[in-house]
């Protein structure tokens, strides 16, 4: 009844942005929603019908993704959660769907596994920043990596296989002359630009993982996976440390850094030394969460608090307020303890305003409190 008394056929003819979570009832007037002015365009499907019925809505969907006018899109998402991601209609739309995308392309975030072609497509947009992809690099990507991806700065790897991005971007790192820079124009590449890295596939934190990671100097945000391996109290997240020193000093422009969720296993091989490291390289630090043992925490902290390296911190005045996060991690300290960790984790970092972990833990709870009594 509305389409029939829409002279132009749009319910909102002067429509930029829209996030639309397909719904089978909606899908017969998709094209009321499709503005010619769209440039910020988002679709979902999370089925809550039978199979039977997906199977036809999925049909649907990829006929309204074949239809797109992508090419002005500054964003495009397409988000559907496995195993619909392989369904063949829908991978070969979501391909086209990217092929017809245009230079003004931003931002792109398609789960699921696209053609080489549209990857190689994706490669050479000359605006786009952020990509989520799936899968790893085609096997003939027709383009040097140091001319792919000539704005990339955020990359979300959300797959196992994804991963394989990170060798591919690294190995322009190492085809750089010895005494040139990576600034210079033959040496472009994501390696010199990303500024946000983000992995999420469940895989061990190890030093064979985050090896080309280190290759991205300019790196401000990292956001690492790792936990408890489920075969045992072995934690994935095995660095020393020596490679957490190494880390920080390659990486100095960090200004938020998570590697992965602490464990309560306290089994990693790290200590508060690494806390130091950071601190020391990375002084635009403003969020930290890292794995290391609370076992001797104490000692621990009286130890690294004689490192002539704090001394050298800018003053409080010159340093952002920080956050370290915990996660589960336990600590156990008496009442009498409590002063001497403060002081300890303030030598470390001077602006540390909060200490967030495990809601339910009374130590955390003290720490905390001393840090707000000391300001």
């Amino acid at each position: 009844m509305i389409s029939s008394n829409l002279p132009n056929g749009l319910l909102f003819p002067g429509l930029r942005d829209l996030i639309w979570a397909f719904q089978p009832h909606i899908l017969p007037f998709y094209r009321l929603f499709l503005s010619p002015r769209l440039t910020y365009l988002s679709l979902s499907y999370f089925p809550l019908s039978a199979a039977g019925e997906r199977d036809e809505v999925i049909s649907s969907i990829a006929s309204v993704i074949l239809e797109l006018d992508t090419f002005p899109l500054r964003s495009f998402r397409l988000n559907c959660p496995p195993p619909i991601q392989a369904n063949r209609s829908l991978k070969s739309a979501a391909s086209s769907a990217v092929l017809r995308c245009g230079p003004s392309l931003e931002s792109l975030a398609v789960r699921m596994i696209l053609s080489d072609a549209a990857v190689r497509h994706i490669m050479q947009l000359p605006n786009l920043t952020a990509w989520r992809p799936m899968d790893g690099p085609p096997k003939a990507p027709d383009l040097s990596p140091c001319d792919a991806f000539p704005k990339l700065k955020t990359l979300w790897l959300e797959s196992e296989v994804s991963l394989q991005w990170l060798p591919f971007f690294a190995a322009t790192a190492r085809r750089i002359p010895s005494g040139e820079s990576s600034n210079m124009p033959s040496n472009r590449g994501p390696i010199s630009r990303l500024t946000t890295l983000t992995a999420w596939p469940e895989v061990p934190v190890d030093t064979t993982f985050i090896s080309p990671i280190m290759q991205f100097r300019m790196l401000v945000k990292l956001a690492l996976r790792s936990s408890c391996s489920s075969m045992g109290d072995e934690c994935t997240f095995s660095l020393t440390d020596g490679d957490i020193e190494e880390i920080a000093t390659a990486l100095p422009r960090l200004n938020d850094a998570s590697f992965g969720r602490i464990c309560p296993a306290n089994s990693c091989r790290t200590t508060v030394s690494s806390l130091v490291s950071f601190s020391t390289h990375c002084q635009n630090l403003a969020r930290l969460e890292i794995h290391f043992s609370t076992t001797n925490l104490c000692d621990d902290l009286e130890f690294v608090s004689a490192d002539p390296r704090l001394d050298k911190l800018p003053s409080l005045p010159g340093r952002a307020p920080f956050v370290l996060l915990l996660s589960d991690v336990p600590i156990s300290i008496s009442k009498e303890d409590i002063r001497p960790v403060v002081t300890g984790f303030r030598r470390i970092f001077p602006s540390l305003e909060e200490i967030r972990g495990n809601r339910n833990s009374p130590a955390l709870e003290e720490l905390n409190a001393r840090l707000v009594y000391e300001d």
